[in-house]
């Protein structure tokens, strides 16, 4: 019985003993290269409706519950969640700059009362980016040590099978607008197109490509025109002039399409003016670079793309102008992108 009572005593020694040799912070750190533009992967840890739909805590419990603060994405933004299989918890933007780090709060994971979370970007190339995910415990009560020493071991494990998550995401996901900003030239991608309403004139041509680009310049000088000179808008304040293909019809070698420029609020049309609303939708796209003549090329990149990648196309395209032909001096730096939408 004493040398059961002395055991016992040297087991409660022992327990209250061993946190002191037991880490007071827990902290984890996996690093992952991608092959994409810094832009495109932050928005995926700055949008937190983008991020709940990878990270790996709620990913493997489809009855898991998540409720949203606003905003989605920025500082401030965030969620918490309830999960039957992960502890349930709790996070949100502290601070960021973009394409370079977020800090988030974060509470829950058996990490303690509340931890912190960052995410660095570092630009290896134009199209190559390192993530480096870290996450750090505040200190941690006294015997709350085991439970977070051993619950959060495998923490390491969970950050990089998020990455792995991610990149899996990375390849088949649509962008989101901001993601598309990030966009390369002839980088292939689905992007979901938000919507837009267009002052326009429409036109029917040949498909002679100086006929095109005739009617093209005609009708976008025109707008341009009627929107500064008449209606008193700032240059500033109009957006990417925008050519909308309805159709191309190769046997009748006719083409239909609208030129304009996307408006915000109702305006008075002249004569041979209309509005044309470009739905929203999933859309393939790609920057062209290069001259208008050599468009079509990149169209049938892209159209072989989605054939090798199971994607059903419509009939209609559009493309943006992202810079002005006037002030760019080599034709090769045009930059148009091109839209088609998915069925």
């Amino acid at each position: 019985m004493k040398r059961f009572a002395q055991l016992l005593i040297l087991i409660v020694l022992i327990i209250l003993i061993i946190p002191i040799f037991l880490p007071d912070k827990i902290t984890s750190s996996v690093e992952k290269e991608f092959n994409v533009p810094a832009g495109i992967v932050y928005e995926e840890f700055n949008n937190m409706k983008e991020f709940s739909e990878w990270e790996p805590w709620t990913n493997l419990d489809s009855l898991a519950k998540q409720e949203f603060f606003a905003p989605y994405r920025g500082n401030g933004a965030g969620y918490k969640w309830e999960s039957q299989i992960e502890e349930s918890g709790e996070i949100s933007i502290s601070q960021s700059e973009p394409n370079k780090f977020i800090d988030y709060d974060l509470k829950g994971l058996s990490l303690g009362k509340s931890s912190n979370m960052k995410v660095e970007f570092t630009q290896l190339d134009e199209s190559k980016t390192n993530i480096k995910w870290t996450i750090e415990s505040h200190k941690i009560g006294y015997f709350s040590r085991y439970y977070s020493y051993f619950t959060s071991s495998k923490l390491n494990d969970k950050l990089n099978h998020g990455l792995t998550l991610l990149e899996e995401r990375l390849k088949t996901s649509s962008l989101t607008p901001e993601q598309a900003d990030a966009l390369l030239p002839n980088m292939i991608k689905t992007e979901i197109f938000q919507g837009d309403k267009l002052i326009t004139v429409l036109n029917e041509t040949s498909l002679e490509k100086e006929e095109i680009r005739t009617a093209t310049e005609e009708s976008l000088g025109l707008l341009y025109s009627y929107l500064t000179d008449f209606l008193k808008i700032a240059p500033q304040k109009i957006g990417n002039p925008v050519s909308y293909y309805e159709y191309v019809d190769l046997a009748a070698k006719k083409s239909k399409f609208y030129c304009g420029y996307p408006i915000t609020e109702s305006v008075k049309l002249q004569d041979g003016m209309r509005l044309y609303s470009i739905p929203a939708g999933s859309t393939l796209v790609c920057i062209h670079e290069g001259t208008y003549e050599t468009i079509q090329s990149t169209i049938e990149k892209m159209k072989k793309y989605a054939k090798e990648n199971k994607i059903t196309l419509g009939n209609s395209y559009w493309e943006e102008y992202l810079n002005d032909p006037e002030v760019i001096k080599d034709k090769a730096k045009l930059l148009t992108k091109i839209y088609i939408p998915i069925k």
